[in-house]
């Protein structure tokens, strides 16, 4: 009988029935933003070859740039999925993952869609902060207010002001991983708390292996380091740049290098990465948005992920859901799909913001 055993992942747990060496994969076969333990059953199986679509997209992004939304069958394969058009529910009808609801939120404020178009999304986030449990959930949910313009909201103050209760006066954060530290750095930029943000990024630096590259947690003996956690990390340290000493911006610098260096040497075939011998779809979405926020050039890892896209909807197939389109794969590629990092929305929030002050 396979051994069941339940993983922390950012805060929040998961029981997986994979066998042991299975389970610490990438962000593929992860429980999306919850601190919810759930029995969710992933089988890795393999995925029959899509056909690969001959657009050839660009390697840039501008932070101020008009956005293009190079598939936009593929937003509305996200926007479809909402449940009542509140939440998503990737792993049971009826039980909300606020943390994915949240990820697609600010994607899709990137791509065309603004407040008025989300609102029962805004809606039920706000009136559901009880489910942010985790330093990450905290963060994301600022991030989201930020883009989407609820930034007033009392719920916002008061989760901002919980999240710098839980950092010490050196940056560290208690019940939390890289991925959440990651995170907690980027909502920190958007809120205009740039010396909290820089203390933060300087603990995340401390967290990488050797290799440059991050694990979600550090020096975990029973797992390896993954693309997702490691370009998540890198587009933090690339948002943070410009707001510590210049020995702060030195190490920040050479941190984004070291995880860059670790990115480009784990690439498979040049365009995508893989995690225990299966594709990693959430790595290789992530991973192509660090590299782009790096200055590399992206277009075989762009022109892979697009020919990951479900002809029948739109939307993309996981490592573990055969040939069916996935939510949670799916919401994770939009922004690299159209070549925008998480560094280009804190760099829209500030520009944006701004704007308005002038």
């Amino acid at each position: 009988m396979t051994p069941k055993q339940t993983v922390v992942v950012y805060g929040w747990s998961r029981v997986s029935t994979l066998p042991v060496y299975r389970t610490r994969i990438a962000h593929t076969e992860r429980v999306a933003m919850s601190t919810n333990t759930k029995e969710v059953r992933r089988f890795a199986l393999s995925i029959s070859a899509i056909t690969a679509i001959s657009l050839v997209l660009t390697g840039c992004s501008g932070p101020t740039a008009q956005v293009t939304d190079k598939f936009p069958k593929t937003t509305q394969f996200v926007l479809d999925s909402f449940e009542n058009g509140q939440y998503l529910t990737p792993f049971e009808a009826g039980k909300p993952e606020i943390g994915l609801t949240l990820e697609a939120m600010v994607s899709l404020s990137q791509l065309g869609s603004d407040s008025e178009d989300l609102q029962k999304q805004i809606d039920w986030v706000r009136a559901n902060t009880s489910k942010l449990g985790s330093p990450g959930l905290k963060a994301i949910y600022l991030v989201a207010a930020n883009t989407l313009g609820f930034v007033n909201d009392p719920t916002v103050s008061a989760t901002l002001s919980e999240l710098k209760a839980g950092i010490s006066a050196n940056g560290e954060l208690k019940d939390t991983n890289n991925f959440g530290y990651s995170w907690v750095v980027l909502a920190l930029v958007a809120s205009q708390e740039p010396e909290l943000a820089n203390k933060v990024a300087l603990q995340l630096i401390t967290k990488a292996e050797i290799s440059g590259g991050y694990k979600f947690a550090q020096g975990d003996a029973a797992s390896l380091e993954a693309a997702d956690v490691t370009a998540l990390s890198l587009m933090a340290m690339k948002a943070s740049l410009g707001l510590g000493r210049s020995e702060d911006e030195s190490a920040k610098n050479f941190s984004i290098e070291r995880s860059k260096n670790w990115l480009l040497d784990n690439l498979v075939e040049g365009n995508h990465f893989e995690a225990y011998d299966n594709l990693d779809l959430g790595g290789s979405s992530y991973g192509t948005m660090a590299l782009i926020a790096a200055g590399e050039d992206s277009t075989k890892l762009n022109l892979w992920l697009a020919s990951r896209i479900n002809k029948e909807d739109a939307g993309i197939a996981s490592a573990y859901s055969a040939n069916a389109s996935d939510v949670f794969t799916t919401v994770q590629a939009l922004l690299p799909l159209s070549s925008i990092t998480l560094v280009d929305v804190i760099n829209r929030i500030n520009s944006e913001r701004n704007k308005d002050n002038t």
